[in-house]
């Protein structure tokens, strides 16, 4: 199994249950796990588009909830929505293809997006160790309520996981962060 297929399956056995996006060549792998392990994939005509609706989802649902973009051009179509959720303390987990080399079309500094509008950025650094990154992405978006940026590097998602690097950690010991819901009514109707 590659680390794309790798981060979709484990992030959807930890409870990712819906990615909303527009799939291209970098994240078609890692998005297509994720609905081969039961996520439900809702595809968006815009990336600013995609990202707003996991928002939405997200808060409406009270889970950790995906939006899957490409690289380059197709996170920076997304910020808007993904500023939206990352003031607003959604938990998020945006997954990003990387461009990792200055030399490509799609290279941008995907960890300074992240930073200037309050997500916070997390990659996939190995083959070896995907399965625990994209387990600390998911855990610190739900405990935290963060939005969080899980980049994927091209030649890092390509490559075959370890057998003996699929096993998904224990979750954190409880952080003691609990979660309220809003409710908005409308008055006098």
């Amino acid at each position: 199994m590659n680390t794309a297929e790798a981060v979709g399956r484990t992030l959807a056995g930890l409870g990712v249950r819906h990615v909303f996006g527009v799939v291209g060549s970098g994240n078609f792998h890692v998005t297509n796990a994720l609905v081969d392990s039961g996520a439900r994939f809702v595809a968006a005509r815009h990336e600013c588009g995609a990202a707003m609706m996991a928002d939405a989802y997200a808060r409406m649902s009270d889970t950790v909830t995906a939006v899957s973009v490409h690289q380059g051009c197709g996170l920076t179509n997304a910020m808007t929505g993904i500023t939206e959720a990352a003031k607003s303390r959604t938990p998020l987990l945006v997954l990003a293809a990387e461009a990792t080399s200055p030399l490509s079309n799609f290279h941008v500094d995907q960890p300074a997006l992240a930073a200037a509008v309050g997500a916070l950025s997390m990659r996939v650094t190995s083959p070896e160790s995907a399965v625990n990154e994209s387990a600390t992405a998911y855990w610190t978006a739900r405990h935290e309520r963060r939005t969080v940026l899980l980049n994927l590097p091209l030649d890092v998602q390509a490559a075959e996981v370890p057998a003996d690097a699929m096993a998904c950690p224990e979750p954190p010991a409880d952080t003691g962060i609990r979660t309220t819901s809003i409710v908005f009514s409308r008055h006098g109707a």
